[in-house]
């Protein structure tokens, strides 16, 4: 077991015209690989047509594999590529069910072809924000590929809780409330009040969750609807009646009082019957995505789900030792009391970075184990010493870096994780990028310090290069540079954690253009080398060898310091008028019968 060297193929689409040749799908891929001095090369995806490529199994297998002795593995498809790509995590209909039936092909014609793992990007979706401002079908979906609606009747308790906060059916008490309170108000002056329904429900510990009735409803909440509902009928009543309310007599206000009764009656079976067609209709709204994420991260709160318990409390740790504060520090900073991590609590639901990336985890995690024979087990190309499936880090937005629902490693680990645990082997690994981590404000180092002490063993694949900000750079790793001595020091603290020990990792230099291989190659050469050899960072000023500088070869530091002391005086030559200060008297001659290369070339003979 041990590290694996290798680079990536680069994508055809976006190549230079005098390359494009060399990146024609991925046979043309794999061969482009055999030059860089490696023996494992990573193909970039771009499209599914480039599977159908006329006899590809046959000479993936025989020419590159057996012949050339060229192992490979898959990045799947990435809008990084231009790709329309389908993302895992979507809770939308027709992009759950897009993005399973690509999975399958990727995966099916990744595992003929002979690939060692097939890689994704976590979560390239709209980040979660966004979606208020993007046109979507209602038409949703739950992480397991149910329709919406199947999974709200199947949960009802979450339409209850929607309507009154509480788990049970609260309809009839909240309509005697509403009643005794238009008993109250309404006989004296013909209406009622929202403050007085808000105050009433409080009371009785009936929170209905406005946050998302406020869409539902065109920017009113719940008790408002409620008041509406009241004065609508009260004031149809007024109308075919031809008196107001409160100048009724008695017999006339308790049939206006029943017409209220029965107004609402209807109005709490109509607002369920609503919801539950709204998501599973093709009307469009702005955002529906949400609706669907809110309901499934109440569903994983309650039920304990083990995804949503370790990733919410790791979002937590991760973004308190950025800032360099203690958990309680951060949690106070944001007003999250540590006994209210619930998506009721309005300061925890709108810190989306702590609970979203944790939906995210499970609907991605519902296309690997589903429950609906519509959906192929995707597990069944796997397999832990055969292709293996990893999640790596998208590259960040400009703008929205952190809004990514599922983009750090530490939070996507705890998938891998519950993933391996269920499946019964380890079949899903991590892939780190630390210009990707980097450009999404993820600081490699403090990822690594927060996972579990074996938490390396899950880092299958490094996709490395110069650790820049700015992605996609993809610049080449310069023999002795800080950027070397930077991802090594990253990797060894990786190793201590398990990474590399146990199985085969997949180190891979993620080119830019043609000229940045060969100083990469030999940069990460070095960095395996030494970290097979278990040597700690600050060891390494012990070893010139690491830095390029080794006594045996011409990089020697004594061959540096006789082609200093041999050049010392060149800004002088010409300068001076005794051609012996040169050329020494032994080659004045040579000077003079114009001979004087023929004696620079004897010289040390």
């Amino acid at each position: 077991m041990g590290y694996i060297l290798g680079v990536s193929t680069g994508a055809f689409g976006v190549a230079g015209g005098e390359e494009k040749p060399q990146l024609a799908g991925l046979f043309k891929k794999a061969q482009a690989g055999i030059t860089k001095g490696v023996k494992f090369v990573q193909l970039d995806l771009e499209s599914l047509s480039e599977f159908e490529e006329p006899e590809l199994e046959k000479k993936m297998k025989k020419d590159i594999k057996e012949k050339l002795g060229i192992e490979f593995g898959i990045h799947s498809e990435t809008r990084a590529f231009g790709v329309e790509a389908a993302e895992l995590d979507s809770a939308i209909k027709m992009e759950y069910e897009r993005a399973h039936e690509r999975l399958i092909l990727i995966l099916k014609h990744s595992k003929d072809i002979g690939a060692k793992y097939v890689l994704v990007h976590s979560s390239e979706s709209e980040p979660f924000r966004l979606l208020e401002r993007t046109l979507q079908s209602c038409d949703l979906v739950d992480p397991q590929g149910n329709p919406f609606r199947e999974f709200l009747t199947q949960n009802n308790w979450l339409l209850n809780w929607l309507i009154s906060g509480n788990k049970e059916n609260k309809s009839k008490e909240m309509i005697e409330i509403l009643m005794n309170i238009w008993k109250e108000k309404g006989k004296e002056t013909g209406q009622i009040d929202k403050k007085d329904i808000e105050n009433a429900f409080r009371e009785k510990g009936i929170k209905p969750q406005n946050f998302f009735w406020l869409e539902l409803l065109r920017g009113r909440t719940f008790e408002e609807y409620l008041q509406d509902r009241i004065m609508n009928r009260v004031q149809s009543e007024e109308i075919s009646r031809g008196k107001k309310y409160v100048e009724a007599e008695e017999a006339l206000k308790n049939m206006i009082d029943e017409g209220i009764r029965r107004s609402l009656e209807i109005t709490f079976v109509d607002i369920v019957d609503y919801v539950v067609s709204l998501v599973q209709s093709r009307d469009l709204h702005y955002g529906p995505e949400r609706w669907a994420y809110y309901f499934v991260a109440k569903w994983m709160e309650e039920n304990k789900d083990p995804l949503w318990e370790k990733i919410v409390n790791a979002s937590i740790r991760f973004f308190a030792k950025r800032d360099g504060i203690s958990v309680e520090e951060w949690m106070k900073k944001k007003g999250i009391s540590p006994e209210r991590l619930t998506i009721e609590d309005g300061n925890f639901r709108t810190v989306y970075e702590i609970w979203v990336p944790a939906v995210s985890a499970r609907y991605i995690y519902g296309h690997f184990f589903p429950t609906r024979k519509e959906y192929e087990d995707p597990k069944k190309y796997l397999d832990e010493d055969g292709m293996i499936f990893a999640l790596e880090s998208p590259m960040g937005g400009r703008g929205i870096e952190e809004w990514l629902r599922l983009a750090n490693p530490y939070q996507y680990y705890f998938l891998v994780e519950e993933a391996n645990k269920q499946a019964g082997k380890n079949i899903f690994a991590i892939a780190m990028d630390f210009e990707h981590m980097l450009s999404l404000r993820i600081d490699p180092g403090k990822v690594i310090e927060l996972l579990p002490e074996d938490g390396g063993k899950y880092v299958r694949v490094i996709h490395a290069g110069w650790p820049s900000t700015l992605a996609p750079a993809h610049l080449p790793i310069e023999v002795g540079s800080d950027q070397q001595k930077y991802l090594y020091e990253m990797y060894y603290k990786l190793r201590q954690k398990g990474f590399g020990k146990d199985k085969d990792c997949y180190i891979i230099f993620e080119r830019g253009g043609p000229e940045s291989f060969q100083q990469s190659v030999i940069s990460l050469q070095l960095i395996i080398k030494f970290l097979e050899k278990d040597i700690p960072p600050e060891k390494l000023i012990e070893y010139p060898e690491f830095f390029g500088i080794d006594v045996k070869e011409v990089a020697s530091e004594e061959r540096q310091r006789t082609v200093i002391k041999e050049h010392a005086y060149d800004p002088l030559r010409g300068l001076l008028m005794v051609p012996e200060e040169t050329h020494g008297f032994l080659g004045r001659a040579a000077v003079e019968k114009g001979k004087i290369e023929e004696w620079k070339r004897e010289k040390f003979r």
